[in-house]
């Protein structure tokens, strides 16, 4: 499992999924901003207030400020999952559990990474919508799909570490 400082542990078929569909999220967002750059006008929202009120407006060029926010935060996100020495976990680890903590570990970056992807990607997705002069979507159901992602990497690893505290 170690190899030098750097543990190694192999992505499992869920992983890759979730990779891939976040990655296509991501490239289809930007996409998405790309292709419909020229239907923009020149002040576009870039800031919802808690009901999903639009309470700032801005040049439509910040929009790019959100892909570029999403790819640095898929970069950390990754180097700390191929890196799993960089974090700590509340559970000690020992010779016993270190593959088990380091596998959930790794499972909950790989989801919040993706989460993040689907965040950002439905973010855009809005501004754009709106400011094209359509009707808000995701007004009140933006704190939903905000929970959802928050809570879904968590449960998703719960879920992960109790089949494993079964195997052992």
């Amino acid at each position: 499992m170690e190899q030098g400082t750097t543990t190694i542990i192999k992505k499992t078929t869920l992983m890759h999924l979730m990779d891939t569909v976040g990655i296509a999220l991501f490239v289809a967002s930007l996409a998405y901003l790309i292709l419909n750059w020229s239907n923009l006008p020149a002040k576009v929202p870039t800031h919802f207030g808690f009901k999903g009120e639009i309470d700032r407006y801005g040049p439509k060029w910040e929009l790019f400020l959100l892909p570029f926010i999403t790819l640095l935060v898929g970069i950390a996100l990754q180097f700390l999952e191929t890196h799993p020495e960089w974090h700590n976990s509340p559970i000690g680890k020992n010779d016993s559990n270190m593959e088990r903590i380091i596998k959930q570990s790794i499972l909950m970056l790989s989801f919040i990474r993706n989460m993040s992807f689907l965040f950002f990607a439905l973010v855009i997705w809005e501004t754009i919508h709106i400011a094209q002069g359509n009707r808000a979507v995701l007004e009140g159901a933006i704190w939903i799909i905000l929970a959802f992602i928050i809570l879904f990497p968590t449960i998703m690893t719960l879920i992960s570490s109790l089949k494993d505290l079964d195997m052992d």
